[in-house]
């Protein structure tokens, strides 16, 4: 199974706050992929040093990509309204975001870590692998 990484455990990575041994004792023996959302994501939040580290992260790891863009923004479209009927609450752009990782580890097969409690309102509505970290 391939792995890959919410924002959020980037970021706990990149300020220390997750330890990378407890990241990838996760992920086991799986590949570890990155959703071009997750890079977009990365990459607008950060600069100077941090901005290379995560160009660098960006170069390395391989993209992890459903086989159709189109059906996820479409199917993401759907299901942001079914899940969260005031989306204000977690804030549009996030929850867009979100919903197309959650659809692309269920179209992917691929897991899904992540340290944001929302995922599991996906969950009831998307079937798909999610490890959370603490």
């Amino acid at each position: 199974m391939i792995a890959f990484f919410d924002t959020s455990v980037h970021i706990g990575l990149l300020r220390g706050t997750l330890s990378p041994g407890a990241v990838l004792r996760e992920v086991g023996r799986a590949p570890i992929r990155l959703s071009p959302v997750v890079a977009s994501e990365l990459l607008r939040g950060t600069s100077g040093r941090t901005r290379r580290t995560v160009t660098s992260l960006v170069r390395r790891l391989l993209p992890l990509e459903p086989p159709s863009w189109r059906e996820c923004w479409i199917e993401a479209g759907w299901l942001l309204p079914r899940i969260f009927p005031d989306p204000e609450e977690v804030g549009l752009a996030r929850l867009q975001n979100d919903a197309l990782l959650a659809l692309t580890a269920r179209h992917t097969g691929a897991v899904l870590l992540s340290r944001d409690a929302h995922f599991a309102a996906f969950r009831r509505h998307v079937p798909f692998a999610l490890t959370m970290l603490g």
